[in-house]
């Protein structure tokens, strides 16, 4: 029993932060390489999957609503460009879906790396979920065998 409730709560904190979890694992549970990457990429799938799904839903409303403001002239567009903001662009402008994925997958939380996927390729959204999908493998894999190492 006690080993469900610790592996929920790690499949639960994965689906947040993603890059803490094979360490936590590895080095304070004591599971191996195995279960770490299987507890990370569970988790990792429920966070992109529900964070993708739903800011995909905000973002489209969002435009559709901002349009029609626009329409009635009830709103005009505003531009706010920050450094942050650059920085992506610059990304999704050079490397495209496949560095956005897996780029900034470890290095923000799940949810914010979902927003900004959905918010830059929402209407690429098999193929950016995809991408998602291979990049938290991937990055799994690697963080819990960087865990067992050290």
């Amino acid at each position: 029993m006690g080993d469900i409730l610790i592996i929920s709560y790690l499949i639960l904190l994965s689906t947040v932060k993603f890059l803490f979890v094979p360490f936590l694992s590895v080095h304070v549970h004591n599971f191996n390489f195995i279960t770490a990457s299987l507890i990370n990429i569970i988790g990792s799938f429920i966070g992109i999957t529900f964070f993708f799904k739903t800011s995909t839903f905000f973002i489209e409303r969002g435009i559709r609503k901002r349009k029609e403001a626009i329409e009635k002239g009830s709103k005009k567009q505003k531009k706010i460009f920050t450094s942050t903001n650059r920085f992506l662009v610059k990304v999704k402008n050079t490397m495209g879906m496949f560095g956005l994925a897996f780029l900034i997958l470890p290095f923000l939380s799940i949810p914010i790396s979902s927003i900004i996927s959905a918010k830059y390729f929402h209407l690429k959204k098999k193929k950016m979920l995809f991408l998602l999908y291979t990049s938290s493998v991937v990055w799994s894999f690697l963080l819990s065998g960087i865990a067992v190492l050290f």
